[in-house]
């Protein structure tokens, strides 16, 4: 009866414990860093992601003000890194002004494709840069506050109700064993 009762609780918590999800890649930092603005051209873009990569599926391309390509295309792991993708820059196309990162990556864990850019700039203002939009997940502005009385709301209630429910019927067997 002791299994019986070790292995209902440990039932309990495997289903109630949260469910570990798997991210997407996202690129962490980068030299140079979203949005500064340099004084000096660089001659790299480094890029360090969350996850490993693969490497067939990794690209990064950076583009000046008026679309042209400034970087060498050879864009490989640093390091042999999976989590830093590099690109080389030809600084004899570049000269002062805004410079857009763009990347796109597929990530080892899950298999999803993800994809962000941003700006750096040489002697120029740069604009804030946007956050990273992930593939299915809706960007909002500013949350949204839960509805109360809501499904989102029954769903808790009720695994609080249901727990309550087993332990009060563990204590009940409990009490019963140790009667007899």
């Amino acid at each position: 009866m002791k299994k019986f009762f070790a292995f209902l609780v440990l039932a309990l918590a495997l289903l109630t414990s949260p469910r570990i999800v798997s991210a997407h890649a996202i690129a962490l930092a980068c030299l140079p860093r979203m949005g500064i603005n340099l004084t000096s051209l660089p001659t790299q873009v480094i890029c360090q992601f969350n996850e490993p990569l693969i490497p067939a599926s990794v690209s990064m391309t950076v583009t000046d003000a008026n679309g042209t390509r400034v970087d060498k295309n050879d864009v490989r792991f640093f390091e042999n890194d999976d989590h830093t993708l590099v690109v080389s820059l030809d600084t004899e196309k570049m000269s002062g002004g805004l410079y857009t990162v763009k990347w796109r990556t597929q990530s080892v864990a899950d298999q999803a494709f993800t994809n962000g850019e941003f700006q750096f700039g040489v002697n120029t203002v740069v604009p804030p840069t946007p956050t990273a939009v992930l593939p299915g997940v809706v960007m909002t502005p500013t949350p949204i506050a839960p509805q109360p009385g809501g499904v989102s709301d029954l769903i808790p209630r009720f695994l609080i109700g249901v727990g309550v429910v087993v332990l009060i019927a563990i204590g009940v067997l409990f009490w019963r064993m140790r009667q007899t």
